[in-house]
Protein backbone atom coordinates (compact mmCIF):
# COMPACT_ATOMS: atom_id res chain seq x y z
CA UNK A 1 0.00 0.00 0.00
CA UNK A 2 2.20 3.05 -1.15
CA UNK A 3 1.85 5.87 0.54
CA UNK A 4 0.84 4.33 3.88
CA UNK A 5 3.06 5.45 6.50
CA UNK A 6 6.18 3.01 6.80
CA UNK A 7 5.54 1.85 3.47
CA UNK A 8 8.46 1.71 0.67
CA UNK A 9 8.48 4.20 -1.85
CA UNK A 10 8.63 3.65 -5.21
CA UNK A 11 12.23 4.47 -6.41
CA UNK A 12 13.74 2.86 -3.45
CA UNK A 13 15.87 4.27 -0.64
CA UNK A 14 17.92 6.38 -2.82
CA UNK A 15 14.84 8.44 -3.86
CA UNK A 16 13.40 8.71 -0.18
CA UNK A 17 17.01 9.95 1.24
CA UNK A 18 17.21 12.64 -2.05
CA UNK A 19 13.43 13.84 -0.67
CA UNK A 20 14.51 14.21 3.09
CA UNK A 21 17.84 15.89 2.03
CA UNK A 22 16.30 18.34 -0.16
CA UNK A 23 13.10 19.03 2.73
CA UNK A 24 15.98 19.21 5.21
CA UNK A 25 17.61 21.96 3.21
CA UNK A 26 14.30 23.78 2.81
CA UNK A 27 13.34 23.63 6.63
CA UNK A 28 17.60 24.86 7.20
CA UNK A 29 16.87 27.78 4.67
CA UNK A 30 13.56 29.19 6.25
CA UNK A 31 15.01 29.33 9.61
CA UNK A 32 17.74 30.79 8.26
CA UNK A 33 15.41 33.26 6.83
CA UNK A 34 13.50 33.82 9.82
CA UNK A 35 16.86 34.37 12.17
CA UNK A 36 17.92 37.18 9.70
CA UNK A 37 14.64 38.77 9.87
CA UNK A 38 14.65 38.72 13.29
CA UNK A 39 18.49 39.60 13.73
CA UNK A 40 17.55 42.80 11.23
CA UNK A 41 14.71 44.01 13.79
CA UNK A 42 16.89 43.70 16.81
CA UNK A 43 19.51 45.96 15.02
CA UNK A 44 16.47 48.50 14.03
CA UNK A 45 15.50 48.27 17.72
CA UNK A 46 19.11 48.92 19.72
CA UNK A 47 19.83 51.58 17.01
CA UNK A 48 16.62 53.37 18.28
CA UNK A 49 17.57 52.71 21.61
CA UNK A 50 21.42 54.20 21.04
CA UNK A 51 19.58 57.18 19.69
CA UNK A 52 17.57 57.50 22.67
CA UNK A 53 20.62 57.57 25.12
CA UNK A 54 22.24 59.60 23.10
CA UNK A 55 19.12 61.96 23.26
CA UNK A 56 19.02 61.84 27.18
CA UNK A 57 22.90 61.91 27.46
CA UNK A 58 22.62 65.48 25.76
CA UNK A 59 19.92 66.38 27.95
CA UNK A 60 21.52 65.78 31.20
CA UNK A 61 24.67 67.65 29.46
CA UNK A 62 22.38 70.58 28.84
CA UNK A 63 20.96 70.71 32.08
CA UNK A 64 24.16 70.48 34.14
CA UNK A 65 25.79 73.13 32.02
CA UNK A 66 22.63 75.60 32.88
CA UNK A 67 22.70 74.77 36.35
CA UNK A 68 26.46 75.49 36.39
CA UNK A 69 27.71 72.02 37.70
CA UNK A 70 29.78 71.07 35.23
CA UNK A 71 32.60 73.10 33.73
CA UNK A 72 33.77 72.18 30.03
Amino acid sequence: MAGETGAPRSGGAAQADAFTKREKGAEDLFIRQEERTKLLALREKLKQQRKHLDELDKHIDDLTKEQGGEHN
